[in-house]
C-alpha cells in the first residue's frame, strides 16, 4: 500500500473513531437509570457520585443533607435540586438555568430519581443510611493466576439486614486504550450475590494495571418479574457504594488508590470495631485532603488520595479502630504491607494514647478474628497475644508522624513483631486492622490505606525507600497540577 492509500485509510479511522466516541457520549446521555428510593430518611450526608472509574470520582459528587424522617420524594425533589445547581455531574448545567430547570424535572419522579446515563455510573453513599440504600460490599481483593492469565476477584457481601438483589462488578486495564468504551474494560452483573468472579484476562493484556471496583444493587422488583414483564433489569435499581482494589502492572501488588467518598464514616473496603458495648458511630469520619478542588488528577498513590479515615478517641479504657481482610491469598507465601499512617494534631494531646497498624493470617477456616484479638486482649491465630501481637508499626506520646501522613511498612524493622506474614498451610486470608486508643476525648488519628505485596511472586521488589520515594514523587506532581488548576 502506498503513503497516499496509508494516508487516506488513516483519515477514514480517525473519523470513524471520531463517530463511534460521539455515538457512545449520546447513547450515555440519553440513557436514564430510575433509582427508587423508599421509606423515610434517618438523617445524614447524601452522596451521589459519578464514578466510571474509581480514580476520579472526588469531583463528580453531589450531596445533601437529609433530615430523621424525611419522606424519600422530598429527597429525591433535593437531590434533583443540587445535582442540576451543580457542575459537578453534568458540566455547565448552572450556567443555563432553563435547561437546568428541565432536566431537575425530568429527575424527581415522585420517590424516583430518574438520571441520565448508564446503571454502572452512578454509587451512592454518604452517612444516610435509609432510604432503601445497600451497603456495599467489603474487602475487595483479587489474585493474579499467571498461568492461567486470570484474576481471582474476591470480597464479602453486606450483612443480611442490608442485603441486596445482585451485584455489578467492573474492571479496567489502564494499559490499553479504551476510546471505543470496549476492550480495556468489563462489566458483569451477578446473581444469587456470590463471593468471587474470575475475570479472564485478553491475550493482549501483558500489562495488567487493572482497576476492579464491584457495587450491590437493590432492585424495585424481584427479578423474575422484571423479567416477565420485559423490564431491564438495569431500571429501577438502588446502588450501593462501590468498593474498589488496583492490581499493579505486574500482577503480584493489590493497593487501595481510588478517589471513592465513605459509608457511615468508614472507608470502603473496612469495617469499624469497638470494645464498647454500643461502638460510637460518629467516631469514624471521612477526612478531605484537598477540599474545594474541583478538577483531580487519577488517584495513583495511597500519598494522593483525596478522602482519608479519620478515628476520634473511643471512651476512656476502650479500644477502637477500622478492620479488612485479604482473600484468596496463596499458602506459604509471604506478603509485605505498606500503610500509609497520620497522627494528625496528636502532638498537642498530653494523656497517654497509642495508635497501632497490625496483621496476621487468619485460621484455615478464614473466620473473622474477634473483638478480643483486635484489641490485643486474646492470642491470634498464630499464637502470638499481647497488644504487640501482629503490630506493624505504632506511634504514641512522644512519636508521631508530626502531622504529616508517613509512610509504614512491614518488615521495615528489626524483630518479629515488625515481621512480613507468611501464610500457613491450608490459610489463605490475611486481616489488617487500626488499633487506637486514647484518653483524650479530642484526640484523632488519620489513615489512608494499604498495599498488600506477595513478594514470594517477585524475585527483586522494591525497597520501602523506593516505594516511599515514589509516592512523595507522585504526591508532588498532584500538589502541582493543584496550583496550576487553581490559576486558571
Amino acid at each position: 500500500m502506498n503513503e497516499k492509500n496509508k494516508s487516506t485509510m488513516k483519515s477514514i479511522r480517525m473519523v470513524m473513531l471520531a463517530v463511534t466516541v460521539t455515538l457512545l457520549c449520546c447513547s450515555r446521555l440519553l440513557s436514564r437509570v430510575d433509582i427508587p428510593f423508599k421509606g423515610n430518611a434517618t438523617g445524614g450526608k447524601l452522596v451521589i457520585g459519578y464514578i466510571p472509574d474509581p480514580h476520579s470520582v472526588h469531583t463528580s459528587i453531589v450531596s445533601i443533607d437529609t433530615f430523621a424522617g424525611e419522606t424519600a420524594e422530598s429527597v429525591v425533589n433535593r437531590l434533583a435540586t443540587a445535582i442540576t445547581s451543580s457542575d459537578a455531574i453534568y458540566s455547565n448545567m448552572s450556567k443555563n438555568p432553563e435547561f437546568a430547570n428541565t432536566m431537575r424535572k425530568e429527575m424527581a419522579q415522585g420517590s424516583t430519581l430518574s438520571i441520565r446515563g448508564l446503571l454502572s455510573d452512578y454509587i451512592l453513599a454518604g452517612t444516610e443510611t435509609g432510604l432503601g440504600i445497600p451497603k456495599p460490599p467489603l474487602s475487595l481483593s483479587c489474585s493474579y493466576d499467571k498461568e492461567a492469565h486470570t484474576i481471582d476477584v474476591r470480597w464479602i457481601n453486606a450483612s443480611s439486614d442490608c442485603q441486596y438483589d445482585s451485584l455489578r462488578i467492573l474492571w479496567r486495564y489502564r494499559s490499553l486504550k479504551d476510546t471505543l468504551g470496549s476492550g480495556g474494560r468489563g462489566a458483569k452483573s451477578i446473581w444469587d450475590t456470590p463471593t468471587n468472579f474470575i475475570i479472564k484476562v485478553p491475550a493482549e493484556v501483558n500489562d495488567l494495571d487493572t482497576d476492579i471496583w464491584i457495587k450491590g444493587l437493590r432492585h424495585k422488583m424481584l427479578m423474575e418479574e422484571m423479567r416477565a414483564k420485559s423490564i431491564p433489569l438495569s431500571d429501577n435499581v438502588v446502588p450501593s457504594n462501590a468498593t474498589a482494589i488496583h492490581l499493579t502492572s505486574n500482577g503480584i501488588c493489590q493497593e487501595e488508590t481510588y478517589g471513592i467518598p465513605f459509608v457511615a464514616g468508614v472507608a470502603p473496603n473496612w469495617s469499624a470495631w469497638s470494645t464498647e458495648a454500643e461502638a460510637n458511630k460518629t467516631a469514624f469520619k471521612q477526612g478531605e485532603k484537598y477540599a474545594g478542588v474541583r478538577r483531580y488528577e487519577p488517584v495513583r498513590a495511597l500519598l494522593t488520595k483525596p478522602f482519608y479515615q479519620v478515628i476520634t478517641a473511643p471512651q476512656q479504657g476502650a479500644a477502637h479502630g477500622v478492620y479488612r481482610k485479604f482473600l484468596g491469598l496463596t499458602s506459604g507465601h509471604t506478603y509485605r504491607l505498606t500503610a500509609c499512617l497520620s497522627t494528625l494534631e496528636m502532638d498537642s494531646v498530653n494523656e497517654d494514647w497509642s495508635l497501632s497498624l497490625c496483621a496476621t493470617h487468619n485460621g484455615p477456616d478464614g473466620k473473622d478474628l474477634t473483638i478480643q484479638q483486635l484489641a490485643g486482649l486474646a492470642p491470634l491465630p498464630d499464637g502470638r497475644s499481647g497488644p504487640q501481637a501482629g503490630r506493624i508499626a505504632s506511634y504514641s506520646q512522644g512519636n508521631t508522624t508530626k502531622g504529616d501522613f508517613s509512610m509504614v511498612f512491614s518488615g521495615a524493622n528489626d524483630g518479629p513483631q515488625s515481621s512480613h506474614i507468611t501464610l500457613p498451610d491450608g490459610a489463605d486470608t490475611i486481616t489488617v486492622w487500626i488499633r487506637f486508643n486514647c484518653s483524650d476525648p479530642k484526640g484523632k488519628v488519620g489513615f489512608s490505606g494499604i498495599k498488600l505485596e506477595d513478594i514470594s511472586a517477585n524475585p527483586n521488589p522494591k525497597s520501602p525507600e523506593q516505594i516511599e520515594e515514589e509516592e512523595f514523587k507522585e504526591e508532588a506532581n498532584l500538589i502541582k497540577w493543584i496550583e496550576r488548576e487553581s490559576s486558571r
